[in-house]
């Protein structure tokens, strides 16, 4: 109701806070929506792979935040790495870090953390030790989660114009902490639903991206050129 409200009332005011073309603007929207979904699933695995190490690996509380900081500094060092996809390429790069992250939250799912309160039971036995996969496919999640949330927050000041970067830029970073907000919800009582849940969000966004990308590329295709013939023309037959 409030929201209706709020449209209502930019729809009439002669100096909107936000100019409501922007969600008419394709690749602003996709992009936006595809960070929103991906910084959900960061602040997902923030939250759940360190209580995996704990419960799920037998890791002490000191243990699982040294480990964390492996993909806690892959996740840092992808940002920068962001700023450097040209404007053209950052749907594609986007669905890429989707469908990886994706790929791995599905893999940390299928480790099922433990219940809450009970022992801690390794549930992936490499060479008779603990898991060797948790920490690494954390790591990769990490990476391409880091890519994506920093992505956003460039690539959509590089498809708006100039004179509306500031609302856009705003309006991106409401909307990503309002999603980052719903992924936290059920990753306390529930993780291995919440890793479930983030990685088929990431799993779809790559595809409806990938979707929007295949759409817009036959819109913009030439249609068949049309051979003309010229009736009047004959074809002949040399004398020998």
């Amino acid at each position: 109701m409030l929201g209706a409200l709020f449209v209502r009332t930019e729809r009439r005011s002669r100096a909107p806070v936000i100019d409501l073309a922007l969600f008419r603007n394709g690749p602003y929207v996709a992009l936006t929506s595809a960070g929103a979904v991906a910084n959900a699933a960061t602040v997902v695995l923030l939250f759940v792979v360190p209580l995996m190490l704990q419960e799920t690996l037998g890791m002490s509380v000191l243990g699982a935040g040294t480990a964390f900081l492996v993909p806690a500094v892959a996740m840092a060092a992808a940002g920068p790495v962001a700023g450097r996809v040209p404007p053209h390429a950052a749907e594609r790069t986007m669905a890429a870090c989707l469908g990886i992250a994706g790929a791995a939250l599905g893999a940390l799912a299928a480790l099922e953390p433990a219940p809450f309160g009970t022992a801690p039971v390794p549930v992936l036995m490499v060479g008779g030790g603990p898991s060797l996969v948790l920490l690494p496919v954390a790591t990769m999640a990490a990476a391409a989660l880091g890519m994506a949330g920093a992505l956003v927050l460039t690539a959509t000041q590089a498809v708006v114009p100039p004179d509306r970067a500031g609302e856009a830029s705003g309006l991106t970073k409401c909307a990503i902490t309002v999603t980052a907000g719903l992924g936290l919800t059920p990753a306390g009582t529930a993780p291995g639903a919440a890793l479930f849940g983030a990685a088929a969000g990431c799993a779809t966004a790559c595809l409806a991206l990938l979707a929007r990308r295949a759409t817009t590329a036959l819109r913009r295709a030439p249609g068949p050129t049309r051979r003309t013939t010229d009736p009047t023309r004959r074809a002949t037959t040399p004398h020998p």
